[in-house]
């Protein structure tokens, strides 16, 4: 009798994938308690709160289309993202992304494992249901939590209804301590999306503290620097002033990120610093000097690609005396000299400072002027003598102490004592040093021959001049003459100005000088003819400042609705423009 074939996937087909999960019920797993928001705080390193997601949506289609045709709709994008998901378009049908969303990222150990927990409004209890069946069949059940799987069981998270909201999370512990603050984080605010970090709970949750963890962010940095960026140097001044920018971070009980698309205003992100009481960030948010802007140093030659000011307050002076100690402690030549005129001007300062930079159609391309008002004629006097005793050696460890060794390195420059007009000034020439690591021709065709840069005390206020027409910028200035139209005349710098009125600091960016440049000095007419083609501005806004009562320091970086219109010119002209 002969011996029957074993069988095959051809004689005995297997099973379709999920049936066994379909008629098998859920099994029991270990049960699990969802922590009440303050006993789960600890753990809290993050939330994200969403005020309604068909705003964000809509308003960010509208300004992004001032630029670029956009396709798709609203309604397009949110199907796109559901996909990415693994849901159905018709899902959205379950879904009111008309009421705020929340998120929350909680710790689960501190060797850095963490869990996230989403909350998703439903339109109502029933359609929560809906929502769940759509995300695949429960496979087992811990306590009020439910696994499910998808049809192929290759995916699994767990599931929560609270009312008519869905919470989703990849861990159970996650979803115990994170669904309550997941809940919590769906409130309405400002912004249509706002992140929260929380900086001890993000360092506790990774066994370190914020001091220790923002002093190895910046070793980490200097290391990565000095390996792939031979021109910054390791001792320079720069890690130190971001060491007390960080150091704000670290005295934040929360750092608060908001995003705003409004198409009447542009796209805004905004940064919130909450202090920890008796911090210095409580100290510089309580120090509130409103900038302004020297009208005698914002007119000039050349298109303005910036346009600021900024109150030196209480962070500012810290900065400025990490620089003096590192004068004091070089060993070169005309350390004294150096000294001299930083202290003169330290202890003159009156608390702000502000300028501009912009752009010529010759090199030297930059050019630009900075203006540092002093308390009185006296100190203004005292600055200037100390002034004219600076020469090379002084100027060197001047530039020693805020860039390091490198730079002076790879430069060679020049000073003397000239009379320009009524001030006498220093007058420094940078040249590139031959052989140098930049010492290119993308280099020298940025800086030409050299770059001036003049330095002098005009009235009561210091004036630094630079670029090309440096002498005769500081000439005007020195004799109070405009050599040309304010550049405050543009709508667009009128209304950010006034809307950062009572703030700290205020810089107005336009990118729309520098593609025109670019493009010259990279031979590319197609970029430069596109740039010239539509003359708008391209404007990026950034304030700062506190509220002074010490509870919150702000900073906002807002791209205005003209930019939108003048990226979307541009392009126009781009693609017209015959190549």
């Amino acid at each position: 009798q002969a011996t029957p074939p074993p069988k095959t996937a051809a004689t005995a087909p297997a099973a379709p994938a999920g049936a066994a999960m379909a008629k098998a019920p859920p099994t029991a797993g270990p049960p699990v308690t969802l922590m009440p928001a303050a006993t789960a705080r600890p753990f809290q390193m993050a939330t994200v709160s969403i005020g309604s997601i068909d705003r964000l949506l809509v308003n960010g289609a509208k300004l992004v289309g001032k630029a670029i045709p956009i396709p798709m709709t609203p309604g397009g994008v949110r199907d796109m993202l559901l996909s990415e998901m693994g849901l159905a378009p018709e899902v959205a049908a379950n879904l009111d992304l008309g009421s705020p969303s929340g998120a929350a990222l909680v710790a689960l150990d501190d060797k850095g494992k963490s869990g996230i927990v989403l909350a998703i409004p439903a339109r109502g209890p029933a359609e929560a249901d809906k929502l769940i069946a759509a995300l695949g069949k429960p496979v087992m059940t811990s306590g009020p939590l439910t696994m499910v799987a998808n049809a192929a069981g290759k995916s699994q998270g767990w599931v929560y209804k609270a009312g008519s909201v869905v919470l989703l999370g990849d861990e159970a512990e996650g979803m115990a301590r994170g669904a309550m603050l997941a809940l919590e984080a769906r409130r309405p605010s400002s912004d249509d999306a706002t992140v929260t970090i929380f900086p001890e709970a993000v360092a506790r949750a990774h066994g370190t503290d914020v001091k220790t963890a923002i002093a190895a962010f910046i070793d980490q940095v200097r290391q990565t620097q000095a390996a792939t960026n031979p021109m910054v140097s390791p001792d320079s001044a720069a890690y130190e002033t971001f060491g007390t920018m960080f150091g704000l971070v670290g005295d934040a009980e929360r750092i608060e990120i908001g995003l705003l698309a409004d198409p009447a205003r542009g796209l805004i992100l905004r940064g919130r610093l909450i202090p920890r009481p008796g911090t210095a960030l409580e100290t510089a948010a309580r120090d509130v000097h409103p900038f302004e802007i020297d009208p005698g140093v914002t007119t000039g030659p050349g298109a303005p690609i910036m346009i600021g000011a900024t109150s030196i307050g209480t962070v500012w002076r810290q900065i400025l005396g990490i620089y003096r100690a590192r004068m004091a402690a070089d060993k070169g030549k005309g350390v004294a000299a150096a000294l001299a005129y930083y202290d003169a001007f330290l202890s003159g300062l009156a608390g702000e400072q502000s300028g501009i930079v912009s752009f010529e159609n010759d090199r030297p391309y930059l050019t630009g002027a900075f203006s540092t008002p002093l308390k009185d004629a006296a100190a203004a006097a005292k600055t200037a003598a100390a002034l004219g005793k600076m020469d090379s050696a002084a100027m060197s460890v001047f530039v020693r102490s805020q860039l390091g060794t490198k730079w002076p390195e790879m430069l060679d420059w020049t000073a003397k004592v000239e009379k320009v007009g009524k001030a006498k000034a220093m007058h420094f020439r940078l040249t590139i040093k031959k052989g140098s690591a930049i010492d290119t021709e993308t280099a020298r065709k940025w800086l030409g021959s050299g770059f001036d840069f003049y330095q002098a005390v005009a009235g009561t206020r210091a004036v630094t001049t630079f670029g090309r027409d440096a002498r005769a910028r500081l000439l005007a200035i020195a004799a109070g003459k405009k050599t040309a139209s304010p550049p405050s005349k543009g709508a667009a710098f009128q209304e950010a100005e006034a809307s950062a009125k009572g703030r700290d600091g205020f810089y107005y960016f336009d990118f729309a000088p520098i593609l025109g440049v670019i493009g010259e000095a990279a031979g590319n007419p197609r970029l430069s003819a596109a740039a010239h083609a539509t003359g708008g501005p391209i404007p990026l806004v950034f304030t700062s400042g506190g509220d002074g009562a010490g509870k919150a320091l702000t900073m906002d970086l807002t791209l205005p609705l003209s930019a939108f219109t003048s990226i979307g010119a541009l392009l126009a002209a781009g693609v017209m423009t015959p190549s």
